[in-house]
């Protein structure tokens, strides 16, 4: 949101919006991989840091790759694992999200939705994707997560409202400046109880 800081590093409440997404997460997963290139920041968090594969490819699709093979790198043999896949702008998660996603687990990814509407960059990628993640990427073929979803399948799962985020949405993600100030008022707010 300026300032040549990555998006995910923007501070709300004093803390990156990235360190939220992580505190979400850490009773819920393990290990934890941020798919974020080095020397730009995300060493802080001493978790592994996977970079993508392709610098400069628009869109998480990279990103998804480069987790997926994190996974791979760490649990050789192991297709069946599964990676669970968050936005770094995304502070209100739900505190069940990894288990909401794993009860419809399967063959294919499993995507989260919110009120009537698919949340692509959410959801729980199986490990063995991650050949045809890198066929479609070399392919060149459209870097939209919706586009790779639609051609192999996946599974929803809906995540209800809640009253840990902003008008309730778990989804609600920092882009603009008008987006954090709303963070910051509503953390300000729930912290006052």
């Amino acid at each position: 949101m300026g300032g040549g800081t990555p998006k995910p590093l923007t501070l709300l409440g004093g803390r990156p919006l990235v360190g939220h997404v992580i505190a979400r997460l850490e009773p819920q997963a393990e290990p934890l991989i941020l798919a974020a290139p080095r020397d730009r920041g995300y060493e802080r968090f001493a978790l592994t840091l996977a970079p993508d594969h392709r610098p400069g490819l628009p869109g998480p699709l990279a990103g998804i790759e480069a987790g997926l093979a994190a996974l791979a790198a760490r649990h050789p043999g192991e297709p069946g694992r599964r990676l669970l896949v968050v936005p770094g702008d995304t502070p209100f998660l739900p505190r069940d999200l990894a288990e909401r996603l794993a009860q419809r687990a399967g063959e294919r990814p499993v995507i989260a939705a919110f009120d009537g509407r698919l949340q692509p960059a959410t959801g729980l990628w199986p490990g063995r994707i991650l050949a045809d993640l890198t066929r479609w990427l070399d392919a060149g073929r459209p870097l939209a997560i919706r586009a790779f979803l639609a051609d192999i399948g996946f599974d929803v799962a809906a995540i209800d409202a809640t009253a840990d985020a902003p008008a309730g949405d778990p989804f609600f993600n920092v882009n603009t400046p008008d987006d954090l100030v709303a963070a910051e008022v509503f953390l300000d707010r729930t912290s006052r109880g």
